[in-house]
């Protein structure tokens, strides 16, 4: 059945399906700013304007638009939508990028009716489109700003970038809609990937006639027998457990036994309930407090992964001979990272190298991984990040990349896959539940003296950051105070959940709610005010953490004085509200939370590269992955002034393992820091080499190590 569409007054002709969604109808005709997160009208992704009104194109069966007016970010005629760009950049508005399209159409359909909104407007407007970023603020700014005059854009000279408040160097194909995510590159005609999954979280399994069922259906299955590599990856090598597709047994629900590949419109309607598989489930833990747990991972003799252990003074002895001591035992949950886009990529082979295109926070550990894998030199596979539409920890670890590599690797095509958001929550990773046992102590003056705490973390199936937040946890539960006797203890434990893996604080989030609770508490037995025990216990410029480590620039006394006359203002505001009548009551809470930036107990590597070509053209060689959060232009703003030169005069090439340094993974709010201090460098090269009639071409890394050579001037 023929279709016809009209898109911007184009007409379109298609054969889709009637009941297709939209979304995917208006994707493959080339549409790609309508974004894929849900398929169920939660996300707002896919928000298209249909005859006026913003609309989940997801929602909508293709049928059903034939014959009405739609418009898409790309293609949108309204007359304020170039303003509305403009001021998305000048506000900051977009991050990573995969809401922007709808957020936009969304405030189109707003401003053709509401051309003045208030907040309340734009809040009730944008109601049904969710970002994951930015927290709404900058949007709401940003749409509200289209009734009044445009202020000029300001211009850093040239030694004045760091701290400017400039436009995102990679904003532009954001606000256009021409920003490429995981799902939106590729051929349309690469074959499609699918992975059958374990529908129990603890079985053995065996594979039946696969080869008949995939002759049958005219597609080609891929098994662990086919991967020629290590099948197992992992982000810390030495403890890499989990297998690209399971052998013989699976460790939680949604683990991957088996590809589909084939062309996309027999692999996509493909029915996999009667894939050739026979299941026997296992007994299985969910959780971490069960006892006599079966084993689930039979090299190990115990479900424990790891330990870690920060101890300093004799916390026991002080905790007996404090004047107040409180303790308690704080649950948190699994949490889903909940990015709006699925994880999705394209692998092909560029003659003997295997070329990855896909979601991720880490290319070079994507590139490790996947080459151990699939048995392939390191300089065989190459990784280039598309844009991330989202990833807050979960993007660390690989999901498609070895999975697509193989079938392109077997098939010798270009190969795609794109999670739904069922596989993305079933088969990626969360935030480690936890138990944390605590005990603090504080003297009669409301000094802290003691603190004792032990946690424990369902690290899930596989080892993924296990590691990491077992050492992590020690480290930070004491917060920012000072706390002159310590004893934190904490491990992973392996069941046969999800796997847990980084998300924003790798456990330092879980134990500051233990932590801040307790002060709390501490702070009424003795009757002081909430703040001003916080502030009586901050650590200051020269004190040593629990773990020994002399801090300085620690701000955290300033940070509480500045909020002095807030905090009191709104714990009057609160007694006044209180004291009427009603079944409504306000609270206020404070609370403190510090957090190692970059890799705790691991290496911290990042190299940049900054060079001149033959003609002449600036260029900054980046490998630092920007998954919203401004690395693409903080970087080059730090390498501008290093240089005392404009920002528009680089061309950044962005993170490409074949083309870009190891920038290290963009996690643990490392990147500013860590790549931004390797960027600075050139500003001690520039001053050695000032009046000297040559340049160099140097690589810089945070070692401040650097190999060049000199060429004529």
């Amino acid at each position: 059945m023929s279709l016809t569409l009209n898109i911007a007054g184009k007409a379109h002709t298609t054969n889709a399906h009637p009941g297709q969604r939209l979304s995917e109808t208006l994707r493959s005709l080339g549409y790609k700013s309508v974004k894929v997160g849900c398929d169920a009208g939660d996300c707002g992704a896919c928000t298209v304007i249909i005859d006026g009104a913003q609309t989940c194109a997801c929602l909508v069966p293709t049928a059903q638009a034939e014959g009405r007016q739609i418009e898409t970010l790309e293609n949108s005629c309204h007359p304020l939508r170039a303003r509305l760009a403009e001021a998305f950049l000048a506000h900051g508005a977009a991050q990573c990028g995969i809401c922007t399209p709808g957020v936009m159409m969304a405030a189109l359909s707003l401003l053709e009716t509401t051309p003045d909104p208030s907040r309340s407007h734009v809040e009730s407007a944008l109601g049904g489109v969710l970002c994951r970023c930015t927290g709404y603020a900058k949007i709401v700014e940003a749409i509200m700003s289209l009734a009044h005059p445009k202020p000029d854009a300001h211009v850093p000279k040239p030694g004045d970038a760091v701290g400017a408040r400039i436009e995102r160097l990679d904003g532009e194909p954001k606000v256009q809609g021409t920003e490429q995510f995981g799902a939106d590159v590729g051929p349309a005609d690469a074959l499609l990937v699918r992975a059958v999954r374990a529908p129990h979280p603890h079985a053995n399994f065996t594979l039946g006639e696969t080869a008949a069922w995939a002759t049958k259906h005219g597609v080609r299955v891929l098994t662990a027998a086919d991967i020629q590599g290590e099948n197992r990856f992992g982000v810390i090598p030495p403890l890499a457990d989990q297998p690209a597709l399971a052998e013989a047994r699976t460790r939680h629900l949604g683990e991957a036994i088996a590809l589909v590949v084939g062309p996309a419109d027999v692999v996509e309607p493909l029915d996999l309930a009667d894939f050739p598989v026979t299941w026997s489930p296992l007994d299985h833990s969910l959780t971490h407090h069960a006892k006599n747990t079966p084993i689930v991972h039979d090299e190990r003799p115990e479900n424990t992964l790891i330990r870690g252990r920060v101890v300093s003074g004799d916390a026991d002895q002080a905790l007996t001979k404090a004047a107040h001591v409180v303790s308690g035992t704080f649950e948190t949950a699994y949490v889903e990272h909940a990015y709006i886009e699925p994880e999705a990529g394209l692998a092909w082979m560029d003659g003997d190298t295997l070329v990855i295109e896909a979601c991720t926070q880490a290319p070079v550990m994507d590139q490790e991984d996947t080459a151990r894998v699939l048995g392939l030199p390191m300089r065989h596979v190459r990784i280039k990040p598309t844009a991330a539409g989202g990833g807050f920890g979960s993007k660390l670890d690989i999901s498609v990349q070895p999975l697509i590599g193989l079938a392109a690797l077997v098939t010798g095509q270009p190969c795609r896959m794109v999670f739904t958001r069922r596989e993305s929550m079933s088969a990626t990773t969360k935030r480690h539940p936890g138990t944390l046992d605590a005990c603090i102590g504080a003297d009669a003056e409301g000094n802290i003296t003691a603190m004792k705490v032990h946690g424990d973390f369902n690290t899930g199936a596989y080892a993924s950051w296990g590691p990491t937040v077992a050492t992590r946890v020690p480290v930070h539960a004491s917060g920012p105070y000072r706390t002159p006797n310590y004893h934190a203890t904490s491990r992973a434990i392996h069941t046969n959940g999800p796997t847990s893996g980084a998300f924003r604080g790798f456990g330092v989030p879980q134990a500051a709610i233990a932590q801040e609770q307790l002060y709390d508490e501490l702070a009424n037995a003795c009757g002081i005010d909430r703040l001003e025990f916080r502030r009586r216990n901050a650590l200051r410029d020269g004190d040593a953490t629990p773990f020994g480590q002399t801090l300085a620039s620690v701000g955290l006394t300033e940070c509480l004085d500045a909020l002095k006359p807030h905090w009191d203002a709104a714990l009057a505001d609160a007694a006044s509200f209180n004291a009427n009548a009603g079944p409504m009551r306000r609270g206020v809470g404070i609370a403190s939370c510090w957090y190692g930036c970059g890799n705790t107990g691991l290496p911290n590597p990042s190299t940049i590269r900054v060079g001149i070509t033959a003609d002449g053209q600036l260029r900054l060689h980046q490998g630092a992955t920007d998954i919203g959060q401004g690395a693409n232009t903080v970087i080059t703003q730090i390498c501008a002034d290093a240089l005392g030169l404009p920002v528009d005069q680089f061309t950044l090439i962005g993170p490409d393992t074949a083309l870009t340094p190891d920038c290290g993974k963009t996690s643990a709010s490392r990147q500013t820091f860590v790549t931004g201090n390797a960027m600075s460098l050139p500003m001690w090269y520039k001053r050695e080499l000032a009046g000297q009639e040559r340049v160099r071409w140097f690589a810089f890394n945070h070692d401040n190590a650097a190999t060049g050579r000199d060429d004529v001037k």
